[in-house]
Parts: C-alpha cells; structure tokens; sequence
C-alpha cells in the first residue's frame, strides 16, 4: 500500500486558511504536496500520527507539519481550530518567518498564548474569507509563525548546527539554481559529502537535498510563467535546461501540467 498524496492547496494559491473540520472520522497516513501546514486546537482529544511518532491530542495545542511530513488524525472528541496551509514562496519577504520553520517543532503548547493566538487566527480567517490582498495575509502569517516559534513543545528542537547548514544550502541554492543542479556542485561548495547533505535535509524537511533543489527551480518557474510574459522555450533558457522539452518534462513531472497549461490556468 503506497503512502496518499493529497494537494489541498491548487497551483494557483499560496496560501488557504480554514477551520477544522467537525468530524472524529479517522484519517489514513498521507503527505501534503508542495506546502507546510500549521494547526492551532482550541478543542478535541484522540492523536495525531506525525511521521512515526503519536502525540497526544490536546486543547490549546499547535502542530507543524513540513514538506512531505507523513501524518494521519485520529479524533475521540470533535475537534475546533484552524489549519493554515501555504508555500515557502508565499514569505520571500520575510526571511526570518521562513527560516523559523525550520526551528518549530512538530507540536508546541499554546497554554496562555492561546488568548492572543486565537483571535489572531481568527481575523487571519476573516481576512482570507473576505479575499484579502495577498500581502496582508502575507503579514498574518508572519505574525503567526513569530508568535509560535517560541512556544513550549513536547519535542526536541532540531540542533541548531543543522540549521546553519540547511540555511547555508537555501542560500547557495538561491543563488545558483538556475547554473548549478547537481547535489555533488552543492556539496562541495559547503565542503560536506552528498550523503552529509542529503542527512542535514533529512532531518530539517524530510526531504532529500535534489528535491530541495528542485522546488526552488520550480518555484522560479511558476514566477516567469505567472508574472512574465516569456516564452516557454525563453524561460527553459532563463532556467538553464538544455531545452525547452527538458523544461516540460520536468515541469509536468513536479505539476501534472504543462507550463503553457498552468500559466493558462492561473490566468483564468
């Protein structure tokens, strides 16, 4: 039995704010596509599977789930919160949010922050609803992520040396996406071995160092298509791939769309 992929938020949007939904009906195992995803629980009991460990579900409690965490709910009483989903591209501004992921732990106690938290996600939600501008949800989320770095947890935090590292390799990739897309180039420019690598984005995201690679290409990507009028067979160019038809490939591979089909998607 394969692993479930489940993709809540489309192409087109970088952020979706929600309630909980008011059911106890188990979830099986499943990875989230492409986003991170932070809930906050006013009510509820039961657990929540977070890769392969089992914490228990209780009130004022907040979860974070990276790329591709594996995770599954299963409720005793009928949940209350919110679940915020979004992707790395949406905090550009605000570097110090987006490193911050990297330091909140799976799950963390609200206990009295729940009194300023919860009104916070509340007008979030509102914002969202009523189809705010994007930068102003932007500055909600900032705002949460912020607020909840500091929070007690029931889990270690992630060494901190580690986090250096992968800040190092974000760095490096921002810089060199486009010339370099070979984990052994990124290796050698931090001056660790590719299975050192592939180690630090192991216990950081869950993930391996070619998919971190990728996802920035991928994200630059979407901004040409969506912001730019370039040519597909420009932007191959723009992206260094040998050609445009190495470009489709790998765009359909991460999206199920063609470039040419996603950028008539978000446009309509």
């Amino acid at each position: 039995m394969s692993i479930g992929l489940k993709s809540k938020l489309g192409n087109e949007l970088l952020v979706k704010v929600s309630r909980m939904k008011p059911v106890i009906k188990p979830t099986v195992p499943h990875r989230h596509a492409g986003y991170h995803e932070l809930i906050y629980l006013s009510k509820g009991a039961g657990t929540h599977t977070i890769g392969d460990e089992k914490f228990e579900v209780i009130p004022n409690t907040g979860y974070y789930l990276g790329l591709s965490e594996i995770h599954c709910w299963d409720f005793s009483k009928i949940p209350d919160g919110y679940v915020i989903l979004f992707k790395e591209e949406i905090l550009a501004a605000y570097p110090q949010a987006l490193n911050s992921l990297f330091q909140i732990n799976k799950t963390f106690d609200l206990g009295k922050h729940s009194e300023l938290l919860f009104p916070l996600l509340e007008n979030f939600h509102l914002a969202f609803k009523e189809g705010a501008k994007l930068e102003q949800l932007t500055a909600y989320l900032n705002l949460l992520i912020l607020n909840s770095l500091h929070l007690t947890s029931a889990t270690p935090k992630i060494d901190s040396t580690l986090i250096d590292q992968l800040a190092q390799f974000k760095r490096l990739i921002n810089e060199n996406f486009a010339q370099l897309k070979n984990v052994q180039e990124y290796a050698d420019l931090m001056n660790v071995s590719v299975r050192k690598l592939n180690l630090i984005c192991k216990k950081t995201l869950n993930t391996n160092a070619r998919e971190v690679i990728k996802q920035r290409i991928l994200i630059e990507a979407k901004n040409l298509l969506t912001h730019t009028d370039r040519q597909v067979i420009e932007i191959a160019f723009d992206l260094n791939f040998t050609d445009s038809s190495n470009f489709v490939k790998f765009f359909k591979q991460q999206t199920n769309l063609t470039p040419l089909e996603y950028r008539a998607k978000i446009k309509v």
